[in-house]
């Protein structure tokens, strides 16, 4: 028997030539076959990627703190582990578009019906109301109409570039671990913890995501709280801290996101007035 790739001569009991390591191949392509060398190429099948899982399930300070020190063969890079969450996610809630946004909205539930309530008013059936008074009705169902326009052009926004978005979270939680936990790992190290801990909490989303659509969409709301969790129970394990301990990091952590959310609120507000005030404009045109 010949080598197909090395043209190097084989024994008819050989699985892999001796030459160039490659596997010997003498059966036809087939779907399953293609099914098992998808997952076992790309998500690792065989041994890292649920290997990686299911140690960051039970044992995440190992994980992290093997791979810290140079155990880089036995887990998945984190980097990878964190895209193919990503991946899964944006394949998943893509199909699921329509529920993904039903959910995202029912924790807004409140203040989407009252926008909704403005946006479909009918104004001509109001009585009694001055030129004025109606006018600023117009203005404030013009306004809602955009913000109902601009949340879903949001939560379509995060559907499309998910897997951008998620690297850029990555990015700001490790920021916050660095702020929480100056020493001893640098920003590269926390990096690579945040890769593994995010990725593991992006296949926990999933999992309530499903259950939210079978049951009830409020469900969606437990995996923030497990994701805070996870968190904690990780570094936790990873800096050996206290209970006592763990949850004043935990504050310290809240109010760095505090800070996040400060800046994101007052761009939001930024981009609120801009679109109120353009729809003053065309009011008034």
């Amino acid at each position: 028997m010949i080598c197909k790739n090395c043209q190097n001569t084989l024994l008819d009991s050989d699985q892999f030539c001796n030459n160039c390591g490659a596997k010997v191949v003498d059966s036809r392509i087939t779907f399953k076959q293609l099914f098992l060398d998808f997952f076992i190429n790309v998500f690792g099948f065989d041994s890292t990627f649920f290997i990686t899982l299911k140690k960051m399930f039970l044992q995440p300070d190992i994980v992290i703190n093997d791979y810290l020190s140079g155990v880089r063969k036995r887990y998945m890079n984190p980097f990878a582990f964190l895209a193919i969450g990503a991946g899964l996610s944006l394949l998943i809630f893509n199909y699921f578009a329509d529920d993904f946004i039903a959910i995202q909205t029912s924790m807004q539930s409140e203040q989407i019906t009252n926008l909704q309530e403005q946006a479909s008013l009918d104004i001509d059936q109001l009585k009694n109301l001055t030129e004025k008074q109606k006018q600023q009705k117009q203005i404030e169902k013009k306004v809602a109409e955009l913000q109902l326009d601009f949340n879903n052009g949001m939560w379509e926004f995060m559907l499309r570039y998910f897997n951008l978005l998620t690297f850029v979270f990555l990015l700001i939680y490790a920021v916050l671990s660095k702020w929480t936990f100056w020493k001893p790992h640098n920003f590269g190290e926390h990096i690579v913890m945040n890769g593994f801990i995010y990725g593991f909490t992006t296949y926990l989303t999933l999992v309530f995501f499903f259950l939210a659509i079978l049951i009830h969409p409020s469900i969606y709301m437990i995996s923030i709280l497990v994701s805070i969790l996870y968190y904690m129970y990780s570094f936790g394990k990873i800096y050996k801290l206290s209970i006592g301990r763990n949850i004043l990091k935990l504050l310290r952590f809240i109010v760095g996101l505090i800070i996040v959310l400060i800046i994101f609120i007052i761009l939001s507000v930024v981009i609120g007035a801009f679109i109120g005030f353009m729809g003053w404009i065309d009011m008034a045109n």
